[in-house]
């Protein structure tokens, strides 16, 4: 014997359909209410942080990322360094790649006498490069040490170099960044007391990179492909004590 349904509860599920595609709707247009332009969204935050000129504007980035995609991650040379302090620079070097690496302006220079300092955290740098005659002993004794704090030096970043004073340059003007587990990507890419046109070079450059480093490449093979993540959804400008705004276009 099947199960008949009646036309009143039939009737009562397509309203409370219509309803919840109501609600859908309205909420997406009052979302996009609140979206702004690029330029709009710094007046607003920069009104909000009148007394804070040397805070920063920090962009969320928001990747369609699906479970089993590899985090994306990248690293870029901003027009305009954003960063509150400067990048402290250690390079493991010898003979004449340690004149080259303190022409080039890094903070500490030298080669085994250099490990105790860094062990007992006396050396805090943001960034550790490395010649290649060297790396077998940095990884015997720093790589446990270094590696979990992202600074291993490796050939693959181009921290290990015969190069150390190009490398010493890129080091101290490139920012990393990464996304979470989840695909959303937060970077600060500004300071509000900076004219609008350096805010807007940054921020156009910080999504070109964050584009190129989330859409799969049409020269990889089609496994590694489906492991990357493909575009951005979402972009939002915020600040320390300002509101997250929806860029339209960035």
């Amino acid at each position: 014997m099947g199960i008949s349904t009646s036309p009143a509860l039939h009737a009562s599920k397509v309203i409370a359909a219509a309803a919840k595609a109501a609600k859908r709707a309205k909420a997406k247009d009052a979302a996009n209410s609140e979206a702004m332009t690029l330029k709009d969204a710094v007046s607003v935050l920069r009104a909000v942080e009148v007394a804070a000129p040397t805070s920063a504007y920090e962009l969320t980035v928001t990747t369609k990322f699906v479970r089993g995609q590899t985090v994306p991650r990248g690293k870029i040379s901003l027009p305009r360094d954003a960063r509150a302090s400067a990048e402290t620079v250690l390079v493991f070097a010898s003979g004449k790649s340690v004149a080259a690496a303190r022409a080039a302006g890094a903070h500490h220079v030298g080669g085994e006498e250099l490990i105790p300092d860094l062990l007992s955290a006396k050396l805090t740098p943001t960034k550790v490069i490395c010649t290649p005659t060297l790396l077998p002993v940095i990884q015997k004794q720093l790589a446990r040490f270094l590696g979990p704090k992202g600074l291993m030096p490796s050939e693959k970043r181009g921290t290990v170099t015969t190069n150390v004073g190009s490398a010493v340059k890129l080091a101290q003007g490139t920012m990393n960044w990464k996304g979470d587990r989840l695909g959303v990507i937060r970077a600060p890419v500004a300071r509000i007391g900076w004219p609008l046109e350096d805010v807007t070079s940054n921020v156009k450059a910080f999504m070109e990179a964050i584009k190129l480093g989330t859409s799969p490449s049409s020269e990889q093979p089609t496994a590694v492909v489906k492991k990357k993540a493909s575009s951005v959804l979402q972009v939002f400008l915020s600040s320390r004590q300002g509101p997250g705004i929806r860029l339209l276009d960035a």
